[in-house]
């Protein structure tokens, strides 16, 4: 009898855990002045993949969401499905609490986040005193959207936009340089470091010699890192950059490897549309040219299981290998990738002989057969 109820007092306490497991977080929102049955919708965001994990229908200016991050803490984002009256989006960064939002705007990014999470505290010192100017570009950008057919206007309102994003960016800079350590203050060092040529380089350099282990540890900061140690881009007549990387085995490969046949490497992602368009034919190359060609896929999306799901879906059975750097560092960095898809053609010798972006029917021929007269396609 003792076993018996010890059992059922055990499977009593697992339930509960399960039920708080799949209910680890709460978002509370009240806005005013936005109409019934407007739909919101909440994206978590990994890395730069947002995947929609919620959908609520707004009455009486209330929604809710729960679930369970996959994150701690996790990036999520609350946005209108109505793209044509609506514009922008609520940030939050969430964790094992509850979140409340409040606002009177069809803009998201005016609402007001209430949460005790660390690094939601830090989002708002950093973009809260220049939401101003988030809400103005919103309106720009609401507008151009709502008037993409006249052209002369778009390009006026560009001009603003880009205009106010650059006083944004240098205003936020100025309170990073000062406080850089949290995900955002990092992910807005990564995208200054990586894409912005206006802002003070030795400032984002001084901000990054800021940074406490733990985020100079993380993959932005090995990506900012990777900016400043300017390495020469390999491009067609050079020799290839060797890296290492693993394929979804967890077994690892270097790139040398592969030396002796031709290799097309094909640099891709889970979200890039085209990558998947042309991964029928990339088998069909694959199935007919083994002794000839090698394809070393490299996947760029950093969350490892994601990856492995999205090989198994697409039947990827090639070379198949991630470093787990992302678009950050490693291989993506070395060989100075734009867009996706792109691919390298090395010869046997390991000479880069064509590199190009983009996929459509036919491009396998037009760009391998030159090379490669056996190819068959």
């Amino acid at each position: 009898m003792i076993k018996r109820f010890a059992i059922i007092i055990s499977m009593f306490l697992f339930l509960i855990s399960c039920s708080k497991q799949d209910e680890t977080f709460s978002i509370k929102g009240k806005v005013d002045n936005i109409p019934d049955s407007t739909i919101i919708d909440l994206y978590e965001i990994t890395y730069d993949l947002g995947e929609k994990i919620g959908t609520d229908t707004i009455y009486n200016g209330e929604f809710e969401f729960s679930g369970f991050a996959k994150n701690s803490p996790s990036k999520m984002e609350l946005r209108f499905r109505d793209r044509e009256n609506y514009y922008g989006r609520c940030r939050l960064w969430v964790d094992d609490e509850k979140v409340k939002v409040k606002g009177n705007s069809k803009y998201p990014s005016s609402w007001k986040v209430e949460s005790t999470n660390k690094e939601q505290i830090e989002f708002e010192k950093i973009y809260g005193q220049r939401k101003d100017l988030l809400i103005l570009g919103d309106s720009l950008k609401l507008l151009r959207s709502q008037n993409r057919k006249n052209k002369e206007l778009v390009t006026q309102l560009k001009e603003s936009i880009d205009s106010l994003g650059q006083i944004r960016s240098e205003l936020i800079m100025d309170y990073i340089y000062n406080n850089p350590n949290s995900l955002s203050a990092l992910e807005v060092l990564f995208r200054n470091a990586k894409y912005d040529k206006t802002i003070d380089r030795e400032k984002v350099k001084m901000s990054y010699d800021n940074l406490n282990d733990f985020y100079k540890n993380t993959l932005y900061g090995e990506g900012i890192l990777e900016t400043f140690n300017e390495n020469e881009i390999p491009d067609v007549g050079d020799k290839m950059v060797d890296f290492m990387a693993y394929d979804t085995a967890g077994v690892n490969y270097s790139l040398t490897e592969f030396k002796g046949k031709y290799i097309l490497l094909d640099f891709w992602s889970l979200a890039c549309g085209p990558c998947s368009d042309a991964f029928p034919q990339t088998l069909e190359l694959h199935n007919n040219n083994k002794e000839v060609l090698t394809i070393v896929s490299i996947n760029v999306f950093a969350e490892e299981d994601m990856w492995k799901e999205k090989s198994k879906e697409e039947g990827i059975c090639w070379i198949n290998l991630s470093d787990g750097k992302g678009v950050y560092a490693g291989a993506y960095s070395k060989y100075g990738i734009l867009g996706l898809p792109t691919y390298l053609l090395i010869n046997p010798e390991g000479i880069i002989v064509e590199k190009w972006m983009g996929y459509r029917d036919g491009i396998f021929e037009e760009k391998l057969k030159k090379h490669i007269r056996e190819l068959k396609i």
